[in-house]
């Protein structure tokens, strides 16, 4: 016969018991404190930037088009960093800081032309990481850029990323990754053309006096270590041929 629980244990469990439920309604009257009291006093009231020498701010807030009064926990800094990012093509990053309690705050990173892109339809500016900056057009200055050829866009688009065709698609990966290499080497500056319309290897030259040939589907970064032995060893003044094709070799042949 089984034995019934003490009268001073079962007191014991309901109190127990009862302290839980307590805890946990206290526990969900805290947290609706707190959500009703960042809906009711967090609320945007001011948009700032900063960054940006291309677009006034006036530009950047109505491209960001932040609602004003909205819940500041709620408004969504990704979708605010999208716009900008599709709108202006010059902005290359843009990070979205909340300043509690009433204040957005917008840091922005821009970007600046790099190469010249010449196709057979039009001329288009891109940044390093291959970013449609604008179409090149009539008059405009690009003394200092570097001048690309061998390679088609295939429907161009500001702010867009460049595309080609599917079957060239591989010299444009190529050439990406090369001026980024460039670009983090700080080599960009010395280049004065880009030719990509071989399928298989990457043209560039290096201040008009050294005509440098490597394969588009290497490690970029490596080959640029070895270009800069080269360049320290030929001096300022050096001319002629590099070809970083082979795997382990450079081979130099100046003149010319």
């Amino acid at each position: 016969m089984a034995k019934k629980a003490k009268p001073e244990t079962q007191t014991k469990y309901r109190k127990g018991r009862s302290g839980l439920l307590f805890a946990i309604l206290a526990g969900i009257l805290i947290a609706a404190s707190v959500v009703a009291a960042c809906t009711v006093f967090f609320r945007v009231e001011t948009v700032t930037v900063e960054g940006t020498s291309r677009y006034t701010q006036e530009e950047v807030v109505a491209t960001a088009d932040v609602e004003m009064g909205a819940n500041m926990i709620l408004t969504p800094g990704g979708q605010i960093a999208q716009r900008i990012y599709e709108a202006l093509p010059y902005v290359d990053q843009v990070e979205v800081k909340k300043r509690f309690p009433t204040t957005i705050h917008l840091v922005i990173t821009e970007t600046q032309p790099a190469l010249v892109l010449q196709g057979t339809a039009s001329a288009w500016l891109l940044d390093a990481k291959g970013k449609l900056l604008e179409p090149v057009a009539e008059g405009m200055d690009t003394s200092g850029l570097v001048q690309v050829t061998g390679l088609d866009l295939m429907e161009p688009k500001q702010g867009a990323q460049a595309q080609t065709t599917p079957e060239n698609q591989g010299r444009l990966n190529g050439l990406v990754g090369l001026t980024q290499a460039l670009a983090g080497r700080e080599m960009l500056s010395h280049i004065t053309t880009i030719d990509v319309s071989s399928a298989t290897e990457i043209v560039m030259s290096y201040e008009n006096r050294l005509s440098v040939k490597l394969y588009n589907n290497v490690d970029f970064d490596r080959k640029l270590r070895a270009l800069e032995q080269i360049v320290a060893v030929a001096g300022e003044n050096g001319t002629g041929s590099i070809n970083m094709k082979a795997n382990d070799r450079v081979i130099w042949s100046q003149g010319g």
